[in-house]
């Protein structure tokens, strides 16, 4: 979806070992995104990494360019034909949109959903976590909801299993 990104103009391609001075989303970062990264998003926008979740681990992350702020979204369901419904396992533009909304850029998001078939299915899957997002006014708040989500599937599984 990022190569999708880029011959539509809606994104571009960094080489590794650039820094990029906006929010870069990876799943090794420890802070969550949150409307406090709008700011830095309106400066500098957002990068993601765009690989396949199968080969996440041949992704050369000391090689890529320093970034003051590596983000990483909380729960969420990806609405891709691939990982539809699989939670954490968005495409890169699924992440890109996800953070933008959550930062209060709701139209910018849909912009870049907007070529893909799945991008409304995207927001409706997660409207409601991603409005419960977007009304923290930071990341500590972010992960509270991200674990309390967490956890309550983890209970309707753990009943299920019983």
């Amino acid at each position: 979806s990022g190569s999708k990104l880029c011959r539509m103009g809606l994104a571009r391609v960094l080489k590794l070992g650039r820094s990029f001075p906006g929010v870069v989303l990876s799943s090794e970062a420890t802070c969550m995104v949150s409307p406090a990264d709008a700011e830095i998003l309106l400066q500098h926008g957002v990068s993601g990494i765009n690989c396949s979740w199968n080969r996440l681990g041949e992704i050369p992350f000391g090689s890529m360019g320093k970034g003051r702020y590596h983000r990483i979204l909380p729960f969420l369901l990806a609405a891709n034909p691939v990982n539809y419904g699989r939670p954490f396992q968005m495409n890169t533009a699924e992440a890109m949109a996800a953070c933008l909304y959550i930062a209060g850029f709701k139209e910018d998001a849909a912009l870049v959903l907007e070529p893909f078939n799945y991008g409304q299915e995207f927001i409706r899957l997660n409207r409601e976590r991603l409005d419960a997002y977007a009304a923290c006014a930071g990341p500590q708040e972010v992960a509270a909801i991200h674990e309390s989500i967490v956890a309550e599937r983890e209970a309707a599984r753990a009943a299920r299993e019983s």
